[in-house]
């Protein structure tokens, strides 16, 4: 029998990744690590809303950051991610393999 904490985990962690731009912004971590900068860029986002949505990714445990001299690099922290978008990917019907995917496709 399942124990309402691992609900409770699933629901976190569905939770943080519950927006469109939550969701691109993994996929995009998961090809390969990245700045604040250069994800807003690659994105074309504001940092200020960036900003917001890699702070909810953080709290879910689903990103960590890595601090070097000023320059702050976000990767995916949690192992069970790429599973977890897979079987999401499957459900809609995309072709590609998440982690395959980069910035510049994850525009429009």
């Amino acid at each position: 029998m399942r124990k309402a904490k691992d609900f409770g985990e699933a629901a976190r962690l569905l939770k943080a990744l519950g927006h469109p731009l939550r969701l691109k912004i993994v996929c995009g971590l998961l090809s390969e690590p990245a700045n604040l900068s250069r994800i807003a860029r690659e994105m074309s986002l504001p940092i200020s809303t960036l900003a917001q949505h890699l702070a909810v990714l953080r709290s879910g445990g689903i990103l960590e950051e890595e601090k070097r001299g000023l320059e702050v690099t976000f990767r995916v922290a949690d192992t069970r991610i790429p599973g977890i978008l897979r079987v999401l990917c499957r459900t809609i019907q995309v072709d590609e393999d998440l982690p395959d995917w980069t910035w510049r496709e994850m525009r429009s």
